[in-house]
């Protein structure tokens, strides 16, 4: 399957936004328990897709098959990224890529200088290969069990793409 577009994510997409970020947790290896544990991180911020601060990766055929969100911080031009979740159907089709590219430019619009990505340990690779730099870890407040790392990405100026990231 291939990513035809990137959008905006509107309201109606919200359920099948939840139930992508369930299917890409539950395909890292996690059980119905630790799902339940997560899924306030899980579930998609209606007030994030009112704002224009998420945006979707749908097939040729228009179903959503990834999703990012971001949030501005209020600190000097540092946006958190939310999440980035890819069907995983759709794993290594460059999905996840294309949307880290939104990402990039969406907080580029908002002056943005730094992303800071808390990653999940099944995608620390993922964020390294984009250029994200690792600047710690912390435990996941849904369950401390988990420890995230921490990354941040520096958004290059304008005209620039992040490696692999284009």
């Amino acid at each position: 399957m291939t990513c035809s577009r990137v959008r905006p994510a509107r309201v109606d997409d919200a359920e099948a936004l939840t139930q992508i970020a369930v299917r890409a947790t539950k395909h890292n290896g996690y059980d119905d328990d630790a799902i339940s544990r997560f899924m306030p991180a899980l579930k998609i911020n209606l007030t994030l897709i009112a704002a224009g601060l998420v945006f979707v990766a749908e097939d040729e055929q228009g179903v959503p098959r990834g999703y990012v969100s971001l949030r501005p911080t209020g600190m000097g031009g540092l946006i958190l990224l939310e999440g980035i979740f890819v069907d995983p159907a759709c794993s290594r089709s460059l999905v996840g890529t294309r949307l880290f590219a939104a990402a990039v430019e969406h907080s580029r619009k908002m002056a943005g200088s730094v992303i800071l990505i808390y990653s999940s340990p099944h995608a620390v690779d993922f964020y390294a290969r984009l250029g994200a730099t690792r600047i710690g870890m912390t435990p996941f407040v849904f369950s401390p069990d988990v420890q995230l790392s921490m990354f941040a990405f520096t958004i290059p100026p304008s005209g620039e793409t992040a490696a692999g990231a284009a």
